[in-house]
């Protein structure tokens, strides 16, 4: 390179054939020296390379050894999954045959359970008939006793019949008057009239001298609703009704016009009740509340808060002083007019729809909607003696049930136009067809005890007697 270099750095040299050769091939092995350099890096890049492939070569020949291994691991998995799964399904099967055992298993316990509560109930009712039937006896014996004392009095509000009562066994008369359905009945005292009321808004008279024959006598009107309730004094002259429009209206029979009108209920009036000889009225109503009327006066006298809409009443005295009412809390209250305070409440079974006092006045039947059963209560004691019901008897919210005149039956009528009749001194059901084909809201007996009269809903009434 420095013979190159003088060669070059001297311009006046004249450069010779050799040493243009010489001059060729020193740049010529200057190219080789330079190509060798980079066949030397490029062969210590491909070293690289190489140890680089082979080093992934050697790492992907364990991957395939660990992969071997896992794909034989997993064999392994395989069947023993495969050998779970078929244990799983046995198990399951096993636990399906189980499980329809332990079915059949409780429901045998359950019937056998039924039975025991069966046998149980089927002891406590018998139990509870028998006390019934002692308790009933014992008080029939009392009764007996009282009847034969001397200073035995009969209440005034008592109806006279004639004989015992008996079970009319056939329809021997129908009528349809009323344009739209009926909710009440009421006999006068010695059974020669009745009155009907309901849905129409108006009162009808009837004459019921030869049972099974009525003859129609007046049609009273004034009311702007229903008519829920009625009752007819004791000198069979005036006819008092309450209805849905809040009002207690009174009519003269004889001329068919409006005596008074009574106004003060916030709400519908469902019972209303002629007391102390007539001259006052007594009403209960979906408002809570009863009222007093003064029928000389036209005034309301006391108004009594009774916490519950007051479904009927029954007064046990001519002066008021034992007034009963029946609610929709399922509460029968007793109250005495001259206090704002019931002084004796019983929880019944139901909601009560209906109350009627026995011809002796000592006894009281209250029906239930919810539990559709009738109460027999005995009013000295306070408390129900016997509890009437029957499979197919279903209560609607009118349903009003009845004593016989000599408190021997209590009939009540079924939403299915069934007619049940228990006899209170046996306490067994009486058979009476059904010929009704809608609900009977009332069954009212005669006051003589040889019939009785049933409203149906369909606005039709039917006369029942002896064939």
């Amino acid at each position: 390179q420095e013979d190159i270099k003088s060669i070059i750095n001297d311009p006046g040299k004249k450069l010779t054939e050799n040493d243009k050769n010489f001059l060729a091939l020193q740049q010529e092995n200057i190219q080789l020296v330079r190509q060798h350099e980079n066949t030397q890096r490029e062969m210590l890049r491909m070293a690289m390379k190489v140890k680089d492939v082979v080093a992934k070569e050697t790492q992907i020949i364990n991957l395939e050894g660990k992969c071997l291994r896992l794909e034989q691991e997993n064999s392994v998995l395989k069947d023993e999954f495969t050998t779970l799964q078929l244990m799983c399904k046995k198990l399951e099967e096993d636990n399906k045959k189980l499980m329809v055992e332990n079915q059949n298993m409780l429901e045998k316990i359950l019937l056998h359970k039924k039975e025991e509560v069966d046998v149980v109930n089927l002891h406590n009712e018998t139990m509870k008939r028998l006390k019934e039937h002692q308790m009933f006896y014992e008080l029939e014996s009392a009764r007996k006793e009282e009847n034969n004392s001397p200073e035995q009095s009969v209440s005034s509000r008592c109806r006279l019949y004639s004989g015992p009562a008996i079970v009319p066994g056939s329809v021997t008369n129908k009528v349809e008057q009323h344009t739209s359905e009926m909710y009440s009945l009421a006999f006068s005292y010695q059974g020669t009239m009745f009155a009907t009321g309901g849905a129409d808004k108006c009162i009808k008279i009837w004459r019921s001298n030869n049972l099974p024959d009525v003859e129609s006598v007046t049609t009273l009107t004034g009311c702007n609703a229903g008519v829920m309730s009625i009752d007819i004094d004791e000198r069979d002259q005036y006819v008092v009704a309450g209805s849905n429009d809040a009002a207690v209206r009174m009519w003269q029979i004889s001329g068919g016009q409006i005596r008074s009108t009574f106004m003060g209920h916030d709400n519908k009036v469902y019972s209303v009740k002629f007391y102390n000889h007539s001259q006052r009225i007594v009403s209960g109503s979906h408002d809570r509340t009863l009222r007093l009327w003064d029928v000389r006066t036209n005034k309301n006298v006391r108004t009594i808060f009774a916490r519950s809409s007051c479904h009927d009443l029954a007064v046990l005295s001519e002066q008021g002083t034992d007034i009963v009412s029946g609610h929709f809390d399922k509460r029968l209250r007793f109250w005495d007019e001259r206090q704002d305070t019931s002084s004796f409440e019983m929880l019944l079974d139901g909601k009560i729809t209906s109350l009627d006092l026995s011809g002796c006045g000592k006894y009281l039947a209250c029906s239930c909607k919810d539990a559709s059963t009738i109460k027999f209560i005995d009013l000295k004691l306070r408390q129900a003696i016997a509890t009437f019901t029957a499979d197919g008897l279903r209560m609607g919210e009118h349903t009003r049930c009845s004593f016989s005149p000599d408190g021997q039956y209590i009939a009540c009528g079924s939403t299915d136009g069934s007619i049940f009749v228990w006899n209170t001194r046996t306490l067994k059901r009486e058979e009476v067809p059904k010929v009704h084909s809608n609900a009977v809201p009332v069954v009212k007996w005669h006051p003589m005890g040889q019939s009785f009269i049933s409203l149906e809903k369909s606005k039709k009434f039917y006369v029942w007697s002896e064939a």
